[in-house]
């Protein structure tokens, strides 16, 4: 196991590390090129589509595809399940975006109202572009999932990379001639380069598409209902992320903007660590399902590697939480004060956010996806009660964030306390 986490593991790892360091120099160049206003209807605008994304798609391929795909023993039988899984997504998240891109004016009066009608067209522009790239995205996810289902992690690795990157250099070097539209460009460009990746990678591991569709049939049995149960189960962290950004877009002009990257900054090592170890030690946990001892020593060996990276950087970072962000960004007295807020927060619960993807692969591997349906609908319910309450009545607007800040918090702390007990009862039962 410890070979495995060091394998796959750390070269996720290295890549979460690496994108990071882009999303940071893509947040600087959004914060130093654009006003406030703008970059919050940036952040907004990527909302829209990646709520339907990270919904049907982003956290439900591999989680879906890996177990089934274990299960079938012929190479021929494997080659028509991947085919269909590929032609399924396609159709279905092709068609999502294709009315996604249409209706996006709709869309925006219900992700982003909080906002005057003059930012909301503008939001309203640049998701239209911003489905497309995430509909590159989700096909380039069947991909990676294959990659993922034999160990082999270097496209999946370098395919966040180019997208980020490509976003990057679009900003720098654009940046004066397509105004707010160049994020859109420059996503779909990136988006392109994933897909390009992952694809060239799949087809060197001996991977085939041909035409098929639900086949074989073994492999389909109760898809829907199982992909529904999961799609549940991603609708309350969306649900919650979602109405954190309406939230926002009610108070101060840069809550937006302030939440979303003191709230990506203090998650940096959910995607470092958590996603990485998690994504890594998924396949292993689906192939060990009649075997709870084993499954057991993976979590143990798992948790331990996130606890020794997340708790020294948690301290850290929430002793130095405004030294960081001033370091990092050129921020005013009023943004600093609101990112800062976001940030802090967010960072000292970063141990217990880090162990959730970890924790909620427990039941996803041995096709229990009930369990973390409540587990999440009811720490997410309680963490936007907390921050709706806190920062629309309670606080002032001036420091209305501060709500915002403690339902990340209760969010990451609340969810990992259920899912550590679940999991005990379980092994403990077994």
């Amino acid at each position: 196991m410890k070979r495995f986490i060091l394998s796959g593991g750390s070269l996720l790892g290295i890549s979460a590390l690496l994108s990071k360091g882009l999303s940071y120099v893509r947040d600087r160049l959004l914060t130093d090129i654009f006003d406030t206003d703008k970059v919050d209807l940036v952040f907004a605008a990527f909302r829209i589509p990646d709520f339907f994304f990270y919904l049907f798609v982003g956290a439900t391929i591999s989680v879906i595809f890996i177990p089934r795909l274990s299960d079938i023993k012929d190479n021929e039988d494997q080659k028509k399940f991947v085919s269909s899984f590929f032609w399924g997504v396609a159709v279905f998240f092709g068609t999502l975006s294709l009315a996604g891109s249409f209706l996006a004016e709709y869309l925006t009066q219900i992700f982003a109202t909080g906002f005057d009608s003059e930012l909301q067209t503008q939001i309203a522009e640049l998701a239209k572009y911003l489905f497309g790239s995430v509909f590159l995205l989700s096909i380039s996810g069947v991909f990676a999932a294959f990659l993922q289902s034999h160990h082999r992690f270097a496209s999946i690795a370098l395919a966040p990379i180019f997208y980020i990157g490509a976003i990057c250099s679009a900003l720098f070097v654009f940046q004066d001639q397509f105004g707010i539209l160049i994020v859109g460009y420059a996503a779909i460009a990136g988006a392109g380069l994933h897909f390009l990746i992952n694809f060239i990678s799949f087809f060197l591991n001996k991977g085939r598409i041909g035409f098929f569709w639900k086949e074989p049939v073994s492999a389909f049995k109760n898809f829907k209902t199982d992909f529904f149960q999961r799609v549940l189960n991603n609708s309350a962290f969306q649900l919650n992320q979602t109405a954190d950004v309406i939230i926002a877009s009610f108070l101060l002009s840069g809550s937006v903007a302030a939440f979303s990257i003191g709230s990506n900054l203090g998650h940096i090592l959910l995607s470092i660590v958590g996603f990485s170890v998690a994504n890594s030690a998924f396949p292993k946990i689906a192939k060990s399902k009649s075997d709870p001892t084993k499954q057991k020593q993976i979590i143990i060996n798992s948790l331990k590697w996130i606890l020794f990276f997340t708790i020294p950087a948690s301290i850290i970072g929430g002793l130095l939480s405004e030294q960081i962000l001033e370091l990092l960004f050129n921020f005013s007295e009023q943004q600093l004060y609101m990112t800062k807020t976001v940030f802090f927060w967010t960072v000292i619960s970063l141990p217990f956010a880090c162990t959730l993807p970890i924790l909620s692969r427990v039941f996803l591997a041995n096709d229990d996806s009930r369990t973390p349906l409540i587990i999440n609908a009811t720490s997410l319910t309680i963490a936007t009660i907390i921050a709706a309450t806190l920062s629309l009545r309670v606080l002032p607007p001036e420091t209305a964030i501060l709500g915002l800040a403690i339902g990340n918090f209760s969010a990451n702390t609340f969810g990992a306390l259920i899912f550590g007990f679940m999991v005990w009862r379980r092994f403990k039962q077994n």
